[in-house]
């Protein structure tokens, strides 16, 4: 479990601020060692922590929208396909995306909200996915939000060609088993080539995650009150060292799918449709049904175990799934000890906190004299 340093913080200060009787002796030197071991237990953490904390969001901040970049615009695509998307605003603490028409499948492109990220990682989300009502399962055909990793793509909406999604998502929300019950898809797709498997999900609600391993990624889940476990492991020796890390959503394949991909990326899919764009199958009406909203996204540096170097992580026979899950899953899914704030603002918590022990520790050392 990470380490709550702003309950620390308070701890020593309360230690502070007791009687002088209460820290003498060894068991006041006992106090001072203590409390300055936390202070370094805490700022070790945010240390090992430092390299990816700032790319963490537990959606206490509204203004934290501004930290994730978005595909349409870096792509220069110029269609915001959200309805909806905020933080701490439709929901507290959470983002919230809602889409218009629109999928994620071969050259048909989605909404996304990432970070750029290199070399190994895990993603970690909660994710709860319902139909516009905010309760019930998502009507329309892959109706889902989740968590992806892509290969950035150096285009824009004048230079885009087919062919060139590269991408692994794992998502939950409704696929296509009539709307009865939610459902789980994980999805690889290389060169546009998208393959998925759907499969039972227990409920609106999971956590779910990424974890990228040299040439591997392996996709976690955890339904609520159950263990994590494996879902899918994946070889994507082709993904480069900086790929782009987040959240996606999508509503609505029965109507999308009649778009031509380059005018379904390029517009919002919602009558009236823009100028120039033609209904191709006017019978078809436009419904899409997902309200995806996220409790946190969380980015945690992994260290490979020693053993598994050189192991093919896509052989459940040569590495089970208990060896991923001994420092994957709730390993890796480590909350920002202090959500609010950012590197620069955490390595000054744990100066104060160091110096808070040390002068615990200084004054237990005089009460022994």
């Amino acid at each position: 479990m990470p380490c709550d340093s702003l309950g620390v913080l308070r701890s020593l200060c309360g230690l502070l601020g007791t009687p002088p009787g209460a820290r003498r002796g060894a068991h006041a030197r006992a106090i001072g060692v203590a409390a300055f071991g936390l202070a370094l237990g805490a700022g070790a953490g945010l240390a090992r922590a430092n390299d990816l904390l700032p790319l963490s969001d537990e959606f206490g901040d509204a203004a934290s929208l501004s930290n994730w970049l978005r595909v349409h615009e870096v792509e220069q695509w110029n269609a915001d396909q959200l309805e909806i998307y905020d933080i701490d605003a439709t929901q507290p603490g959470r983002m919230v995306m809602m889409p218009y028409t629109v999928v994620w499948f071969q050259d048909w492109r989605g909404p996304f909200s990432f970070k750029e990220i290199a070399d190994d990682f895990v993603v970690t989300i909660e994710v709860t996915a319902t139909g516009r009502d905010g309760s019930s399962v998502p009507q329309a055909l892959y109706s889902l939000g989740g968590v992806m990793i892509r290969t950035p793509r150096d285009i824009t909406s004048a230079t885009w060609t087919p062919g060139g999604e590269n991408y692994v998502f794992l998502s939950l929300g409704h696929g296509n088993n009539g709307g009865t019950s939610w459902q789980f898809e994980v999805k690889t797709t290389v060169n546009s080539n998208s393959m998925l498997i759907l499969s039972p999900a227990p409920g609106a609600a999971a956590e779910l995650q990424l974890a990228r391993l040299g040439e591997y990624v392996i996709a976690l889940r955890r339904e609520p009150g159950q263990p994590w476990v494996v879902h899918r492991r994946y070889q994507r020796s082709d993904f480069p060292a900086t790929v782009q890390v987040g959240v996606v959503s999508y509503t609505d394949w029965f109507k999308a799918q009649v778009f031509a991909p380059f005018v379904h990326n390029g517009n919002v899919l919602d009558p009236p449709l823009p100028p120039g764009v033609t209904d191709p199958d006017p019978s078809r009406p436009f419904a899409p049904d997902l309200l995806a909203t996220y409790d946190y996204v969380r980015f945690f540096r992994p260290t490979l175990p020693p053993e598994l170097e050189g192991a093919d992580l896509t052989d459940q026979s040569q590495v089970p799934d208990s060896d991923l899950l001994a420092f994957l899953g709730e390993h890796a899914n480590v909350p920002n000890p202090v959500p609010a704030l950012g590197t620069a603002a955490s390595l000054t918590l744990f100066s104060l906190l160091a110096a808070a022990a040390a002068l615990i520790f200084r004054t237990a050392s005089r009460s022994t004299q």
